[in-house]
């Protein structure tokens, strides 16, 4: 399709940051365009999807990662979210029952999954407070439709990721007005395995935090409790950030050389 050659690297970056321009708006109708096509079910369009997910992730998302650019951003990662959502089978050719019997998930263009999911992650990172709820409530609709957090290379090599970044955007409270909804996802990502979770996730985390000692880190592993639904985890959940919040600050608030009991 001709138009998805319009643009090289060099092109696009500077129709983007030049802002008083028209330029940044023609690339926001442009990517709307797009995904108007990854919506389509007729296998014809399909075979646009290698070079779509290469636009996005090659030549716009390395452009705009660091930037503060809004308008485009929400509208590739709207884009993104949508070529999943409609695409599944580009990455995952094996339906729920198939993976089921044969014991094994196979990954199509695996490198592409990763790339995207990763994009969404770096978002979380950002204090862009739109952006972080559009990708938030992407990623918690992928997982209610498609089952995305139970996916082998979601659990693998993302789940920990992920749920380290929102649990860090909760104990900085950078995004307090998403604090129940951020919650909620930590919930149903750790929901996959419990056991995971409390077992090997949580004590990763607790050994990676600054500024607690190790009687701090047992204290806050130890009172959080094993409960599996959704109100008794999320109260755990804002229970533990509170308390390692406390923690930081009596530390911070001690004469150097304090002997802490």
């Amino acid at each position: 399709m001709w138009f998805l050659s319009m643009y090289n690297r060099e092109q696009l970056a500077e129709t983007i940051l030049h802002e008083s321009s028209s330029g940044s708006r023609v690339i926001e109708k442009f990517l709307k365009i797009l995904q108007l096509l990854v919506e389509e079910p007729g296998s014809a369009f399909k075979t646009f999807i290698p070079s779509i997910v290469s636009l996005c992730m090659d030549q716009v998302y390395p452009i705009i990662a660091e930037r503060t650019i809004p308008d485009i951003k929400s509208v590739l990662f709207e884009l993104l979210h949508h070529l999943l959502a409609h695409n599944w089978r580009f990455f995952f050719r094996s339906s729920v029952l198939d993976s089921m019997q044969s014991g094994t998930e196979t990954v199509e263009n695996q490198q592409q999954f990763s790339s995207i999911m990763l994009a969404f992650g770096q978002s979380f990172m950002q204090p862009d407070i739109t952006i972080f709820k559009q990708n938030l409530e992407a990623l918690e609709s992928l997982n209610s439709k498609l089952k995305l957090y139970q996916k082998s290379i979601f659990k693998s090599s993302l789940l920990f990721q992920f749920l380290n970044v929102l649990l860090q955007v909760l104990v900085h409270r950078s995004h307090d007005l998403l604090r129940e909804e951020i919650a909620i996802a930590v919930y149903n990502m750790a929901s996959v395995d419990f056991d995971v979770f409390f077992t090997t996730f949580l004590p990763q985390f607790l050994s990676g935090c600054e500024g607690l000692d190790q009687t701090q880190k047992a204290i806050l592993a130890q009172n959080f409790k094993m409960e599996k639904d959704l109100p008794s985890f999320t109260q755990s959940i804002h229970r533990f950030v509170n308390d390692l919040r406390y923690y930081r600050l009596c530390n911070s608030s001690l004469p150097e050389g304090t002997i802490k009991f």
